[in-house]
């Protein structure tokens, strides 16, 4: 059952400013641009439905606890890269007061610097629990950038920050993996069997409602001649800019790919679409067990 607001206030990831401002993050591709009637329209229809999977977190007392709405589970499995030209010491200072919340509430905000640009924004997903993350190559625009993750300890939960270090990317496929030097206690199991047209999915960012919507098939990627298994996840997710990189979960909360491009239709009948890139689980799994052995 979901969780009640008298039992744990959910995470709230919020830029303080207006919403069509928060607009503005990140670099997803957009052919048109999205609106927030599509976002509405797929939260009625698909938001209820929560996710299936368990979650622990200390002010639950470190019990775990299931039916986590699609936005506050992929929020708390995912990451927000931020290019390093926005971390001055007012974005850290306002990084700081968040992790002086009361005990059991879990309310985490910052405000975002919208006025120094719109770019160098992006999502993550976390796979592993020392700080490695699958993301699209094109949110890694910026040389210098940070990922910010809402981590935990013996007593609350946090938002957490590090220096990200690209650890594999691919411009053809938009496919990237990532490094941190931060610990990730909730990260993101692989779905290991093929998806239906009848396999519900959910992705977002950090900055906005998350939406959901269906699977429609796998493709190839157009170009792709790596030595990697890649593939295309297209899907009726309506998503909206910031998303890019953001983790794409099915409802037990298993990770299928990064969210790459959207489409979203202004001529009548024409569908919204959305795509996520994903390499084989095994293949990530190695690259990331030969990075550790490096460092």
């Amino acid at each position: 059952m979901f969780l009640k607001s008298s039992q744990l206030r959910m995470i709230r990831i919020a830029a303080l400013a207006s919403p069509a401002l928060a607009l503005m993050f990140s670099s997803c591709v957009m052919l048109p641009a999205n609106t927030h009637w599509d976002q509405r329209r797929s939260l009625n229809k698909y938001d209820s439905i929560g996710i299936d999977a368990p979650v622990s977190l200390p002010e639950l007392k470190n019990r775990t606890d299931k039916g986590f709405s699609a936005p506050d589970f992929l929020t708390l499995h995912s990451g927000l890269i931020v290019s390093g030209e926005y971390f001055d010491e007012d974005f850290r200072e306002k990084l700081a007061t968040s992790r002086d919340s009361n005990e059991g509430v879990l309310e985490l905000g910052f405000s975002v610097p919208i006025a120094k640009g719109g770019s160098g924004f992006g999502s993550c997903a976390a796979v592993t629990g020392d700080g490695y993350f699958l993301t699209a190559n094109h949110v890694l625009a910026h040389e210098d950038s940070y990922v910010l993750y809402a981590t935990s300890n013996r007593n609350k939960t946090y938002i957490e920050y590090a220096p990200i270090r690209v650890v594999y990317k691919d411009t053809v496929s938009d496919f990237a993996i990532v490094k941190a030097d931060l610990s990730t206690p909730r990260h993101l199991k692989y779905r290991r069997t093929p998806l239906t047209t009848e396999s519900v999915l959910f992705a977002g960012g950090w900055m906005h409602e998350k939406g959901g919507g269906l699977f429609l098939e796998n493709q190839d990627i157009p170009g792709y001649q790596g030595e990697h298994e890649m593939k295309k996840v297209i899907t009726t997710l309506p998503m909206i800019k910031g998303d890019s990189g953001s983790p794409l979960i099915d409802q037990k909360g298993r990770i299928c790919g990064v969210l790459s491009t959207m489409r979203l239709g202004v001529i009548l009948k024409m569908k919204p679409k959305s795509t996520a890139v994903m390499m084989d689980p095994a293949n990530i799994d190695t690259i990331i067990r030969r990075d550790r052995a490096r460092h």
